[in-house]
């Protein structure tokens, strides 16, 4: 049996540091645009391409805790998928889940740095998504970013958590949130978890507040039983339908953003995993992230069970708070 399914885009990601930039705001803060010379060649420097995608980063994230894990994507039959294939075996994920699409490519995305803060430009591929036959069982489902075509994935998906004991977590992509379809609502009201950034969850609960207890109390009515959310250096909070606490951010030097988000979903699940508190997953959680954002690229500072207990060690008043 599998610990864990991750579902999603697996893509190529290359990493751009910008030099000739800027970044200009409006009054209406933190409302800002990266600006570079229109028609211009400007110099950059490429850092690395890498394997990413939510489904790919947590699936190898929790490898590297020791649990089983296999990735259920979408791909062409092109050099991205080759290099997947080198990424899992690497790091120990199965990829004999991954169904290939005849004459068209992978996704991919251009990551552009500057100053430690991210701008995504990403390609979102039209799919016909589907459970693969037959599915292997795993005692957890993480249901993640995916291109338009996702709905009838979201409604096996939905059918298989009401019909089976696996712990299914959702953490649901630009598209999905966007569109509002049924079926992310639906899936919504049968997960364990849900995990969203702050803006995610003002755009699922159409509501423009910034108080998280609001949002949380609005996210858990629509069915999931826990909703993480993370608001970047503010911290991250779990709220499980009576009590919300907050989890402040680890000392780190930032050095780059992508994965931020997925190092802590990782961290979080690999505690529940090991029998942990609610509490003590956010303390995970965090530190792995702390430890993704000095990197460049979302799976190089991901961190196993041993370097995760050493860093908590480290740092024993940094945890979480009941709100």
């Amino acid at each position: 049996m599998l610990d864990m399914i991750t579902i999603g885009d697996t893509k190529l990601d290359t990493f751009v540091l910008l030099n000739n930039a800027s970044v200009q705001c409006t009054l209406k803060m933190p409302e800002c645009l990266l600006c570079m010379e229109y028609g211009a060649k400007i110099a950059v420097e490429v850092v690395l391409s890498q394997i990413a995608g939510t489904a790919p980063n947590v699936a190898t994230g929790l490898a590297r805790m020791g649990r089983k894990t296999a990735v259920i994507s979408n791909m062409g039959n092109d050099g991205t998928f080759a290099q997947a294939l080198e990424t899992f075996k690497r790091e120990g994920v199965s990829s004999r889940l991954i169904h290939i699409v005849p004459k068209e490519p992978s996704a991919y995305s251009v990551v552009l740095n500057y100053h430690g803060d991210r701008t995504l430009l990403t390609s979102h591929i039209k799919r016909a998504y589907h459970f693969p036959k037959p599915l292997p069982k795993t005692k957890w489902m993480y249901v993640s970013e995916m291109g338009p075509g996702y709905e009838t994935l979201y409604r096996s998906v939905t059918a298989y958590a009401r019909a089976d004991h696996t712990k299914v977590v959702l953490n649901p992509g630009s598209i999905q949130i966007s569109e509002k379809k049924k079926y992310l609502f639906d899936l919504i009201k049968v997960v364990d978890i849900l995990f969203v950034n702050l803006e995610e969850a003002q755009a699922i609960a159409g509501d423009k507040t910034t108080e998280v207890h609001k949002l949380a109390v609005d996210l858990w009515k629509l069915g999931a039983k826990h909703v993480v959310i993370t608001d970047g250096k503010n911290g991250a909070y779990n709220f499980d339908g009576e009590q919300m606490a907050r989890m402040p951010i680890f000392p780190a030097h930032v050095v780059e953003t992508t994965g931020a988000g997925d190092a802590f979903s990782t961290g979080y699940l690999g505690a529940l995993m090991a029998g942990e508190s609610y509490d003590t997953a956010l303390r995970w959680g965090a530190v792995n992230s702390a430890s993704v954002v000095q990197h460049v690229g979302p799976t190089k500072g991901l961190l196993n069970m041993t370097q995760i207990k050493s860093h908590l060690r480290k740092h024993p008043g940094v945890k979480p708070e009941k709100i």
